[in-house]
């Protein structure tokens, strides 16, 4: 009796350990069952495998957007250029870092190197340069040590040469110049001495002689002017002693003269205007009294209205803008307080900015210049207060 006891007392001890152990392996079990079947995997796990897999891609595909090319032989600001008709681009004067220049160059896409051609006579900056219908570029204007200027020359690309031809009626720098339709240059406005100009005139380049034509209804320089698809020149912005300009006005080459048309909504000079291939006008940037402007505006020659469209990610003045082959627009460089290298492109359809990557240097008072195979040519400029002999390309998707 005692032993059966014992044994069952004993039994029942067993049973209940027995129990309990039972109850926490299959409590243990289930929770690893749980964490490693139901237990989706971890979404970082997930996001950082496609962050990879993305920029891998990206960087195998990314092709540079810029691409150094062969250095001026000359460092020059403030000057021009101008792509000929054989595709080559023509660099003419400008200032160094010690005195003006009349040196001119020639950059061949091909080879992507510089040459020397002929020398102007005269030596100059802030001029403009303007390519004839016969393939010869007139320089106008412009300012050197002796001061403002009124002369003009030619160049003819097939012997290298700058001749002298007629003199303008108006010395002036910081003037504009435009090929009208006919083929004749309109000379508008500038500056000379601390004075502004209203006055204009046009270049023949058949007898190679000056005219005046009507005056603009307001003084200006620092101004842009664009020929529009019909045939118009519309003028915009500009200053005036220390006034900045939002004034715009039409010159009609047939009547020879000067209507006013709506004005920008924002005051600015020193900025670039360009002609879209929808024919609209796309205003960017510019200078306005202590603070330098990102905004852009459109101008419809239809309509005579200007319209607020998407700001520039970075303000500047004094840069370049050039419409590239897909109808959108390239600006590069200037000045915000300091030379910059960003660039960017205006989406015509969207109407927005978009940044691209940096140039290899950051300069202002630069040229851009869109050669024959759609890339576009940067050269010279300013940077840290010295002149640069560095030039660039910009390679857009087209050109890959």
């Amino acid at each position: 009796m005692r032993y059966n006891r014992w044994w069952q007392h004993r039994w029942i001890k067993f049973i209940g350990i027995s129990l309990i152990v039972l109850t926490v392996f299959v409590m243990i079990s289930a929770l690893i069952f749980k964490f490693y079947v139901f237990t989706p995997k971890k979404l970082t796990t997930t996001i950082t495998v496609e962050t990879s897999r993305t920029t891998v891609m990206t960087t195998t595909s990314q092709q540079p957007d810029w691409l150094k090319t062969g250095n001026m032989n000359y460092a020059r600001r403030t000057h021009t250029a101008s792509v000929l008709a054989n595709g080559k681009v023509l660099i003419t004067g400008g200032l160094g870092d010690q005195d003006y220049l009349n040196s001119s160059e020639l950059y061949d896409p091909l080879t992507q190197t510089w040459t020397t051609t002929g020398n102007m006579n005269i030596a100059r900056a802030e001029h403009t340069a303007s390519l004839l219908s016969n393939g010869k570029v007139l320089v106008t204007g412009g300012i050197n040590n002796q001061g403002f200027l009124n002369s003009s020359e030619l160049y003819n690309p097939s012997t290298g040469i700058w001749t002298l031809t007629g003199s303008m009626i108006n010395a002036r720098s910081e003037h504009t110049a435009s090929v009208l339709t006919s083929g004749k240059v309109l000379i508008t406005g500038g500056s000379v001495d601390e004075h502004f100009l209203n006055n204009s005139e046009l270049f023949d380049p058949l007898t190679e002689t000056w005219t005046a034509t009507g005056s603009m209804n307001s003084p200006r320089a620092q101004h842009t002017a664009s020929v529009l698809i019909n045939g118009k020149v519309v003028v915009t912005g500009g200053c005036t002693n220390f006034n900045r300009l939002n004034s715009a006005e039409l010159y009609d080459p047939l009547m020879e003269t000067w209507t006013k048309t709506g004005s920008m909504n924002y005051t600015r000079s020193q900025f670039v205007a360009t002609e879209l291939k929808n024919g609209k006008v796309l205003v960017s940037g510019g200078f306005n009294y202590n603070f330098n402007r990102n905004s852009a505006e459109l101008y419809d020659s239809v309509t005579g209205i200007w319209k607020i469209t998407g700001n520039m990610n970075h303000s500047r003045w004094r840069h370049t803008s050039s419409i590239l082959s897909n109808g959108n627009v390239l600006v590069t460089g200037g000045f915000d307080h300091y030379p910059l290298d960003t660039a960017e492109l205006y989406d015509v359809s969207t109407e927005t900015w978009i940044s691209i990557s940096q140039m290899n240097n950051a300069r202002g008072g630069h040229t851009a210049s869109v050669l024959t195979n759609g890339k576009v040519l940067i050269s010279g400029g300013i940077y840290d207060g010295e002149s640069l002999n560095s030039a660039e390309l910009y390679k857009s998707v087209e050109t890959n």
